[in-house]
């Protein structure tokens, strides 16, 4: 690690020390690295006597029920005069979707690895060699000497596994899977963890990937693979956001493409995720900052306000 994240290792530390009443969030609708690394920080401050609240949009994902902790994780915010916030995978403090944390008063910390962190935290613990948060937050933990258990251990280990792809993606580094391997020996079970956030399918998720295929489309001309799900298609399936996790993954995966696109409806807004590899030679992060979104080079994400709308065979956001 740089001498410059250990300077803020220490800063972060030296901030929960002095701090007793802290809530805890991560973006809105959160994944197994961002909930994962949180709910080992909840641990570790538990551990110290810290009160603690913990707020996230969306509540908890299905396929992360299995992680110690969740039983405390609320879907809203609520207001107890915080002296510090802890922040998870959010590249501006608005990624939250709490409007309350735009106008809180008390210091922030801000654990992150995207590379497009905007630093709004009085102390940024961002790393984007990071291949996860939780590998940051495992090395946050060293730093201090933190005796890590078998909960924490899984909570890590998730997001690693789940942020690498199950070590499938271009960000798998050595050092990575070296800290995989440390968890592992701490008691997480990586098979378990495996089962739970990508080998389990619900009907539910079998008839959402369906409509997803049957509205997937391949453009020659920008080489470009993407699907579209309409509020419909959710309802039809009986579907929720959670049970596409891993889909435009799979879309990725076809060879003629540089980069895949899904779209899907949420609400009165439409969320974009985009994936790319390495080989490939696209960078999607300025795809997304282009319609006011973000993220990594090969994995990032937007959303816009208006409704999926199809027009015979195509699709408009009006």
């Amino acid at each position: 690690m740089s001498r410059s994240i250990k300077l803020n290792f220490q800063k972060a530390w030296d901030l929960i020390k002095k701090s007793k009443n802290i809530f805890l969030t991560t973006h809105e609708g959160t994944d197994g690295d961002d909930l994962g690394s949180l709910l080992a920080v909840k641990f570790v401050l538990a551990r110290l006597g810290k009160q603690l609240t913990i707020g996230i949009i969306g509540g908890v994902p299905e396929n992360l029920y299995f992680l110690p902790g969740t039983e405390d994780v609320s879907a809203r915010f609520e207001d107890k005069n915080y002296d510090l916030v802890i922040t998870f995978g959010c590249n501006q403090l608005n990624r939250t979707g709490f409007d309350e944390l735009t106008a809180i008063s008390c210091p922030i910390i801000n654990f992150d690895h995207h590379p497009d962190n905007s630093n709004f935290g009085l102390v940024n613990v961002v790393d984007p060699d990071s291949a996860a948060v939780a590998e940051l937050v495992y090395n946050f933990f060293k730093f201090e000497e933190v005796d890590i258990d078998k909960s924490i251990a899984t909570c890590l280990l998730t997001g690693i596994f789940t942020d690498t792809g199950g070590f499938k993606h271009a960000n798998t580094s050595a050092r990575a899977l070296e800290t995989a391997a440390a968890l592992m020996k701490k008691g997480a079970r990586i098979e378990k963890i495996a089962q739970s956030t990508m080998a389990k399918r619900k009907p539910a998720t079998v008839r959402a990937w369906a409509k997803g295929l049957e509205n997937t489309r391949f453009d020659p001309e920008k080489k470009m693979v993407f699907a579209v799900l309409s509020e419909e298609d959710f309802k039809n399936a009986d579907a929720s956001a959670d049970d596409l996790e891993g889909f435009v993954e799979m879309l990725n995966n076809i060879p003629q493409a540089k980069f895949a696109l899904l779209l899907r409806q949420d609400g009165d807004v439409v969320k974009g995720s985009l994936r790319s590899e390495n080989h490939k030679g696209v960078d999607v992060s300025k795809i997304a900052k282009t319609l006011g979104g973000g993220g990594h080079k090969l994995a990032s994400g937007f959303k816009v306000k208006g409704k999926l709308v199809r027009d015979n065979d195509v699709w408009k956001i009006v």
